[in-house]
């Protein structure tokens, strides 16, 4: 069937609809699976409802071919209940009563009471259904051309791979996922394939509340949403002197009606399940990046060593900027030091960077596993990678903060000083995961200090900074420090 574009923004007119700034680039997509990681009041039923909108013209073009070959262009909004897939539901069946669309009759149905929600269209050539996935059995069905997953967050992950998923093969179908995030669970894979320049199939977006203009007239600038979540409170801010920072009167109010961590998910659209964490700066659309190696950069390997806890290499670049760089990662439990070398050199992308390696930032607690690496690697070792716990964290911290953070979003000279590429798995998930002790029954040794979980790849990256830069760092201007070779 001949692939039809409809030009969305000459139809919202008609429909009294005007998208807002965050709603903008998600209709503009051309990707076939898009991923809307949003918080309350963003209005993201309204971007799956109208979505659909568009279909239902497609379908009319399409309608004599589409009896000749005897299908139809289906589609379903999916909910954990019926009451989820009701907004949606809502937005389009209206869009169609506003446009004067002759629903079939019958064929087209709105009881929402009773689950029965329906609408059919040019004799039966345009269907859309909402389903529950609570009622597993009734995601049965003929090929879709298109889903949308609302709050698809509190969904199984089964529910797309079993039920949904295979539905799109017949006429390659698109998804649109809607949800406010829920931790990291199935809604953050599908965001993150989204965040992958590799899969351009996928697109994703992460927008807090505040975009939505039209409910948060005021917005919500940086300033002011530190200042409102400055838990020392020094300087004191009023409330009076965060909302001339910048800021909607009534996002200030939901930060302490909600408090800090529901605010966190519900709001500003945090994948974080986490509390005390301890690189609370991260953030993968941030600090996450596709990066190459370059090979006039010097190149250095970091390391945390283990058996039953895994052995992890990191590889390392830096630049004149002294903006760090960790290009890839090994992460492997149960390997002696030899098989952790040999596995290295062995590796067809890992193996090329431990031979260009020109300094070893290791634990400093295992001389001889270091002895091995450096033999194998032909690498020199470094020194002066251990120290206090606390000052290594605060150097990472350091260069985890926004620079720049005057200029306006997306400007290129507003980012990090820290980028961590997407196939560092592990890498990525300790840098949110790794947290402070909660209460007295978590506290082994030294309260001050993390739990000794998720904390290996973090381990391995702080060897290197605190080697590298050194603790004069944590104040000072970021400014490179040779590292001394020890043969």
């Amino acid at each position: 069937m001949p692939s039809l574009v409809i030009a969305k923004d000459r139809l919202w007119p008609a429909l009294n609809y005007r998208p807002h700034p965050g709603q903008v680039p998600i209709h503009k997509s051309s990707a076939r699976n898009k991923v809307n990681a949003a918080g309350r009041r963003f209005g993201k039923s309204q971007v799956g409802g109208h979505e659909l909108t568009p279909e239902a013209y497609r379908a009319y073009m399409n309608r004599d071919l589409l009896k000749e070959l005897g299908i139809r262009m289906e589609f379903w909004i999916v909910g954990p209940n019926y009451t989820d897939a009701e907004k949606e539901f809502r937005v389009i069946y209206n869009d169609c009563k506003r446009l004067k669309m002759p629903f079939d009759r019958p064929g087209t149905y709105n009881d929402s009471r009773a689950g029965n929600m329906q609408i059919s269209l040019w004799g039966g050539s345009f269907l859309i259904q909402a389903k529950s996935a609570a009622h597993p059995e009734s995601l049965v069905g003929e090929g879709l051309h298109g889903v949308v997953m609302a709050e698809a967050a509190k969904m199984k992950a089964s529910v797309w791979t079993k039920f949904v998923r295979p539905t799109l093969a017949d006429f390659k179908g698109w998804s649109l996922w809607n949800s406010t995030p829920e931790g990291k669970n199935h809604f953050h894979d599908m965001w993150q394939l989204g965040q992958d320049p590799s899969n351009p199939d996928w697109e994703s977006w992460k927008n807090p509340s505040w975009m939505n203009t039209f409910v948060f007239r005021g917005g919500a600038s940086d300033a002011a949403l530190a200042a409102l979540k400055d838990k020392e409170h020094r300087p004191p801010y009023s409330r009076e002197d965060i909302l001339a920072m910048g800021i909607d009167e009534e996002i200030v109010s939901m930060y302490y009606d909600l408090g800090p961590l529901m605010f966190a998910q519900e709001v500003e659209c945090s994948f974080s399940e986490y509390t005390g964490r301890v690189y609370y700066d991260y953030d993968e659309e941030v600090h996450v990046k596709t990066l190459e190696y370059n090979p006039s950069r010097p190149l250095f390997v970091a390391t945390d060593y283990g058996f039953t806890n895994p052995n992890v290499a990191l590889f390392i670049q830096t630049d004149v900027f002294d903006n760090v760089y960790v290009l890839a990662e090994y992460y492997q439990t149960h390997r002696t030091d030899h098989e952790f070398a040999t596995d290295i050199l062995e590796d067809p992308r890992l193996g090329p960077l431990a031979r260009a390696a020109s300094l070893l930032f290791p634990d400093p607690e295992d001389p001889g596993a270091s002895a091995v690496l450096s033999n194998q690697w032909k690498v020199n070792s470094q020194g002066n990678t251990g120290g206090p716990l606390k000052d290594r964290i605060n150097i990472i911290r350091r260069w985890m903060k926004i620079q720049n953070v005057h200029l306006p979003f997306n400007h290129p000279e507003r980012v990090p000083k820290l980028f961590i590429d997407r196939s560092c798995r592990h890498l990525m998930y300790e840098m949110d995961a790794y947290r402070y002790p909660q209460d007295a029954s978590e506290v082994k040794e030294a309260p001050e200090n993390p739990l000794k979980k998720d904390d290996h790849a973090p381990e391995a990256l702080s060897r290197f900074f605190g080697g590298y830069y050194g603790t004069s760092a944590i104040t000072g201007r970021p400014r490179q420090r040779r590292a001394k070779v020890q043969s």
